[in-house]
């Protein structure tokens, strides 16, 4: 394992964790009010959280075909809805069009010529 793809599961687990951290903090600061519109803005910050972490993945992750080898990225919409292993992604290559388990890489590992 390179030591950029560890690095970004570090990046990674820190960002749930913080995540998780922060939602959990929110809940008992407004859970314990009972006001109308307190579950609503915890919902938009669960929500908005999850929605940031797909983008930020999304944008920091290329995949590999496994039959010809292109390396692409992903709409963080697609992301979402892929199904996925460990570091892969079932995907259809826009090169060759075949449908596969794409490797993924961190897309620091990829400019670092790893």
């Amino acid at each position: 394992m390179a030591s950029g793809s560890l690095e970004f599961r570090k990046k990674v687990l820190f960002l749930v964790a913080a995540y998780v951290v922060v939602l959990t903090f929110l809940a008992f600061i407004l859970i314990p009010l009972y006001l109308p519109y307190t579950l609503i803005i915890w919902l938009i910050a669960a929500s908005g959280g999850v929605f940031a972490i797909v983008e930020w993945l999304a944008h920091n992750t290329i995949y590999v075909c496994s039959n010809c080898g292109y390396r692409f990225r992903i709409s963080a919409f697609r992301y979402a809805i892929s199904p996925h292993g460990w570091e892969k992604k079932l995907l259809r290559c826009p090169k060759c069009g075949k449908r596969g388990w794409c490797r993924a890489l961190y897309a620091g590992e990829v400019s670092a010529g790893r």
